[in-house]
């Protein structure tokens, strides 16, 4: 995959994501049946608005990715507390953490291209 539409994509994509969670904090953690307190979703929102403003910038994007993958690790930890058979939100935690694992082999995916293709990851700073 092209690493420019990539870091584009992904940015625009963890920036929206990241919006969510900081101007609806405790909708975002009911709609999973997370018991997170506001100011912890508002920080994850913050991580994704600080990757996707960095993959949008005009750097190259490998620790960018980087960033991501550890979000990912985070993020899917968060929803694996949410699978709990108690959690009347079960359903759409499992349908998160599943999204959220595809994303994360795929932010994987670019960062070991960037990582690897020192001259893409370079043409990519755009």
């Amino acid at each position: 995959m092209d690493l420019l539409i990539a870091k584009r994509a992904l940015g625009l994509f963890s920036i929206g994501l990241g919006i969510v969670a900081v101007a609806w904090p405790q909708r975002v953690s009911r709609f999973f049946g997370l018991q997170f307190e506001d100011e912890a979703m508002g920080a994850f929102g913050a991580r994704e608005i600080a990757s996707g403003a960095g993959l949008l910038s005009p750097v190259k994007p490998g620790p960018w990715f980087w960033m991501r993958v550890g979000g990912d690790v985070m993020d899917i930890t968060a929803l694996a507390r949410a699978l709990d058979r108690g959690n009347p939100r079960r359903k759409y935690a499992i349908a998160a953490l599943a999204t959220v694992a595809s994303i994360a082999i795929l932010d994987i995916a670019m960062a070991a291209q960037a990582t690897m293709n020192k001259r893409e990851n370079a043409e990519a700073a755009a």
